[in-house]
């Protein structure tokens, strides 16, 4: 009996038990997050992890070695944390109040000298100045001692709402051969994260700068080092699967709809090196390399910038506000998705806007607000409807004269807009008037001319446009 018992708990010693993992990574799509953390794996052993207690079995996704199996999983009721950083402040506060309580105890003490059996009274002076000094010195130290726990009290308090219980999960696996890896992988609701692009707009060497940053807040159950971020460029389970379809009866029969089809979450596998992009076969992804996440902390992170060269020209749309705004060309060689976005105009803010996602190799239009400097004058010039002498036509006449200034003291490209009435019904006609003629006119009505200025050169516009109409 005794070589039995003996056996087991020999046998109980040598199982590899692992608690800290190899290498942890963070995958964040645009709306979740999952942690993964890979553990080194002998012929036979244990792992114990903290996850957050949301989490169920049914959660937990595992990449284990092809001659490796998990034997058994199980996961512990909820469990109260500690903390490393809470315990030190603790600590701290403790020697204060012991400081305190010294300082007070001095203070008492000089409160039982007495002066009534001093007859030397330079001494009852020099005394009484010494009780005095010591008294407003200790005075002074309980102030800045009571501040200091004070202080602290706000930092604990801080720290014990971010300190969040957790459950234990253990894994019991058996392998092959040694020195394999299991990957755990969960979801992490805990990470909070908000991405948005700077957009810096370089006139004098013609480019545009575009920065990708991210802010990630984190309130888990544990701090992590030296681990990689990956950062997504869409939404988990988003926009994963076509639309249903559904076929289209004429007669009157019921609409019968086709099954859905299944979609199967998407996991990503840890990343390798600083601050890299990968263009995945559908998407994108960024890499930080060896950063942390430690609780309560926000952490902005700069994820990416490039220069790219850009064509500048002004802008003005007769249709709209009849006003001038600088427009940059770019053209990406990766692709950038929705955010928010802060502008730039040779470093100086310009605007906060929604920018839309950016397509590489596709050409992008990017606008830096208003150019000032760029003069419009609007003068309608004729507006008249009138009937034929018949009656079996109306005809509908508008003219305008546009007046264009450059106020720079450089040669400025421009593009002007309009746009022309369209129609869709065959009895009305659209004709237009331009001089000088315009560059371009496409189906949807859009005009255009395209032209440069030189400094103070002025040019003028004539645009307009007759629709007539048969009864």
């Amino acid at each position: 009996m005794k070589r039995i018992l003996i056996a087991s708990v020999l046998f109980c010693a040598s199982l590899f038990a692992a608690s800290t993992p190899l290498h942890v990574s963070v995958d964040i799509f645009t709306n979740k997050a999952f942690l993964n953390k890979e553990f080194g794996l002998e012929k036979y052993g244990y792992i114990s992890t903290k996850v957050p207690v949301f989490i169920k079995l049914s959660d937990l996704k595992y990449q284990i070695a092809k001659d490796c199996s998990i034997d058994k999983t199980s996961l512990s009721n909820k469990k109260e944390a500690s903390n490393e950083q809470l315990q030190n402040l603790t600590k701290q506060k403790t020697q204060i109040q012991y400081e305190l309580k010294a300082v007070y105890a001095k203070n008492e003490l000089l409160k039982t000298l007495s002066l009534q059996n001093q007859a030397d009274l330079s001494k009852v002076e020099q005394t009484s100045q010494f009780l005095a000094q010591n008294v407003i010195t200790n005075l002074n130290k309980i102030d800045e001692l009571q501040q200091k726990i004070a202080d602290l009290d706000k930092k604990i308090a801080s720290l014990q709402t971010l300190i969040k219980p957790f459950k234990e999960l253990s894994v019991t696996y058996t392998c092959q051969a040694q020195k394999q890896k299991l990957t755990i992988s969960y979801p992490q609701k805990e990470i909070k994260q908000n991405s948005f692009y700077n957009i810096n707009a370089n006139t004098n060497n013609k480019s545009v700068a575009i920065e990708k940053k991210v802010n990630i807040f984190y309130t888990g159950v544990e701090n992590f080092s030296q681990i990689d971020i990956n950062i997504y460029s869409y939404g988990f389970n988003k926009n994963s699967l076509p639309m249903v379809f559904y076929p289209r009866y004429i007669g009157g029969k019921k609409v019968v709809a086709y099954d859905k089809i299944a979609s199967k979450p998407l996991m990503a596998t840890p990343q390798q090196r600083n601050v890299v992009f990968h263009q995945l076969q559908t998407k994108s992804v960024y890499t930080i390399k060896n950063t942390h996440l430690i609780l309560g902390e926000n952490n902005l992170i700069d994820v990416d910038k490039k220069v790219l060269d850009a064509n500048f020209q002004t802008i003005i749309d007769g249709y709209g506000t009849n006003r001038a705004y600088l427009q940059a060309t770019i053209t990406t060689k990766k692709d950038y998705a929705s955010s928010t976005a802060k502008y730039f105009l040779n470093s100086k803010p310009i605007s906060s806007r929604y920018l839309q996602r950016i397509q590489k190799g596709k050409e992008t239009k990017l606008y830096f607000g208003e150019d000032e400097q760029i003069q419009i004058t609007k003068k309608l010039i004729k507006t008249l409807s009138e009937k034929t002498f018949f009656g079996d036509k109306e005809i509908s006449t508008q003219n305008w004269e546009y007046t264009l200034t450059n106020k720079k003291p450089f040669s400025t490209k421009i593009s002007f807009l309009e746009r022309v009435p369209v129609s869709k019904n065959g009895d009305i006609k659209v004709k237009v008037f331009a001089q000088p003629k315009e560059n371009f006119q496409n189906a949807k009505g859009l005009i255009r001319w395209d032209f440069s200025l030189q400094p103070n050169e002025e040019k003028k516009i004539i645009f307009g446009y007759e629709i007539s109409s048969s009864k």
